[in-house]
């Protein structure tokens, strides 16, 4: 078999069936064809069909997660061509690759689980019923995950995906230095120390001059590793060997005030364009924090990537007194 129906009108195939020349429209009903391949598709099937290719590579750091949203919504156009979805299909669609194993399998898996409510065990399953041997890369599967995690919407500005995309560039770059050109950290937050908000119930200050740091705001709250977690525990090696030699708990206290974005008065230092560095005061001078784009472990054993960071030790989380307002009696 060539071509694979997966469920109602959503076909999944290798390049085979299009190298073989097969009338995807008199055997399957086929108008649209998704590819998820580098290099030219038969002119046929670019020009009688209407055509999507995804120009991408079969490797774990090649980017799927950006095309997600569009090839969903290309799918859905095939699918419900009056623009009204139903229970039932109106349309039909082939999504392929090279061999019909990852790139396209995780195309269709984000579909199902964005449209049909599947989680991804459920997806998986429901694809490889119907054809063997499917095998997403792990990179793929990652992105998948992450995918779910965003509410299947690719969300450029949150935390989740910057973290996605500098751990990608550190898999690409080990030392970091692309990292540096990314332009998603470029904009610098301002701290906002004076501005009074209901959602502002706190500040930092450096504890040797009682400078105004940053707010509670901009403050990434995240939550330790689960204790299942591998990133709960940190591990020692001995030098040039994997024995354990000493293994203990992350914190219950994180130790760093990490902040979700680059604060305003850290940009002198982070536009030397350096992998990690540290962060002085800029009233005093004191060392408060510090910053690695490569990323590193909170004390409670969470990866931050990328970590910009205030040491707890070095600066007060003083409180904010909210004020209730003041009724005076009228004259």
């Amino acid at each position: 078999m060539l071509v694979y129906r997966i469920l109602g009108g959503i076909y999944l195939s290798s390049m085979e069936p299009l190298d073989n020349n097969v009338d995807l429209k008199t055997q399957y009903n086929i108008t649209h064809i998704l590819s998820a391949v580098q290099g030219p598709v038969p002119s046929v099937y670019a020009s009688e069909y209407t055509h999507k290719q995804i120009d991408i590579t079969d490797e774990e750091t090649s980017n799927m997660l950006d095309e997600f949203d569009g090839a969903c919504q290309f799918i859905d156009s095939a699918l419900f061509p009056l623009g009204v979805k139903s229970k039932k299909h109106q349309g039909s669609i082939l999504v392929h690759c090279a061999h019909g194993v990852s790139r396209s399998v995780s195309i269709i898996m984000a579909y199902l689980m964005k449209n049909y409510n599947l989680s991804y065990k459920q997806a998986f399953y429901a694809i490889k019923r119907k054809k063997d041997d499917i095998e997403p890369n792990a990179g793929f599967i990652s992105q998948i995950e992450l995918y779910e995690a965003m509410n299947f919407t690719v969300d450029k500005s949150s935390n989740l995906y910057k973290s996605f995309i500098v751990d990608l560039y550190l898999q690409l770059d080990p030392s970091g230095g692309s990292v540096r050109q990314l332009d998603i950290f470029n904009k610098y937050k301002p701290s906002n120390t004076n501005t009074i908000s209901s959602e502002i119930d706190s500040e930092l200050r450096c504890k040797r001059c009682r400078h105004s740091l940053a707010n509670s705001t901009d403050v990434d709250q995240h939550e330790p590793p689960d204790a299942t977690s591998s990133q709960s525990q940190f591990i020692r090696t001995a030098p040039n060997s994997r024995r354990i030699v000493e293994s203990y708990v992350g914190s219950e206290n994180c130790s760093h005030y990490f902040v979700s974005e680059p604060l305003s008065w850290m940009k002198q230092e982070l536009e030397k364009q350096e992998i990690e560095g540290k962060f002085s005061c800029p009233k005093c001078s004191a060392k408060i924090g510090g910053y690695s784009w490569r990323g590193s472990r909170c004390s409670c054993g969470k990866w931050m990537i990328p970590a910009i960071h205030l040491q707890s030790a070095k600066v007060d989380n003083i409180r904010k007194i909210q004020l209730a307002p003041t009724n005076h009696p009228s004259n």
